[in-house]
């Protein structure tokens, strides 16, 4: 007698795009997240000082979530000055020095639900001149890329958002010359902005979903999608192509944004993002 063999089906792309599309449950589960993960961020804005170490700031952060019964999201990143200028940077063992700027790329996981939340603020809880002048084009970025996030808009909107204001950063600030269109065309932009601009968010920080329809085009976006808009500027110490008071500095703007038929839902918007609301919670005069 034979035997038939069982036929195995891949179910992974339904799964997924049940995954994408976030139900009220869910995005309720979400929005306390995102809160849990501002308050870890507004613990270390607090408590931050000038020769503490990046490791000390994480620990803090890390016991800002586990009050609420809850463990990172994903290895945190805490990288004062330069280290700000690497991507992936979990060392987080250097002390952070008076005058530079201290990047947190920290979220929480609420519910098998992950957090993702990006801040950067002065050690000494001062900007200076130089750095406003960078922080502030990145803010841009980041608050029109998320609202942008429209039902029916296509999915990287917020990106094409977000580089059209940070390609005229840097040419206001006398980094890059010429057509903002022409200079995105030719991505000029890359040795200062080389990752995009965000990525759904769920039950892994880098959810499930594809970016993509059948086209082969961004896809639409729909109510209940959960996306992050993540823009930044990097200037690296060794960049000889950035004047000399912009290199040390690298500064990224993370918050989490619910599709919805209105306008976008921004989960994380417990912890302060300008210069004023940064400073004032600092405490400094």
């Amino acid at each position: 007698q034979t035997c038939a063999l069982p036929i195995f089906t891949n179910i992974d792309s339904l799964i997924n795009e049940m995954r994408l599309i976030k139900d009220e449950h869910e995005i309720a589960l979400m929005k306390v997240a995102g809160e849990i993960s501002a308050y870890g961020h507004v613990q270390a804005m607090k408590t931050v000082a000038p020769e503490m170490n990046e490791g000390r700031l994480e620990a803090e952060v890390n016991y800002a979530f586990a009050q609420y019964g809850c463990v990172p999201s994903y290895n945190s990143i805490v990288a004062g000055g330069d280290n700000a200028n690497i991507l992936h940077y979990v060392e987080n063992d250097q002390p952070l020095n008076d005058g530079d700027l201290v990047l947190i790329d920290a979220g929480a996981e609420y519910q098998h639900y992950a957090g993702d939340i990006t801040r950067t603020f002065p050690v000494n809880g001062k900007f200076s001149d130089v750095q406003k002048q960078v922080y502030n084009v990145v803010l841009k970025a980041n608050i029109e890329a998320i609202n942008s996030l429209k039902v029916g808009e296509h999915g990287k909107i917020h990106h094409e958002t977000a580089l059209k204001i940070l390609t005229q950063g840097l040419i206001d600030l006398g980094i890059l010359t010429g057509d903002v269109d022409k200079l995105i065309e030719e991505k000029a932009y890359t040795p200062f902005y080389m990752h995009g601009t965000g990525h759904w968010l769920g039950l892994d920080v880098h959810d499930a979903g594809r970016y993509n329809g059948d086209d082969g085009k961004p896809r639409k976006l729909q109510k209940g999608m959960v996306i992050t808009v993540e823009p930044g500027l990097y200037f690296a110490k060794d960049n000889e192509l950035v004047p000399e008071k912009y290199r040390g500095i690298g500064i990224r703007i993370e918050d989490d944004v619910v599709i919805t038929d209105g306008e976008p839902l921004v989960l994380t918007g417990d912890v302060p993002k300008t210069v004023e609301e940064i400073e004032a919670l600092m405490k400094i005069d």
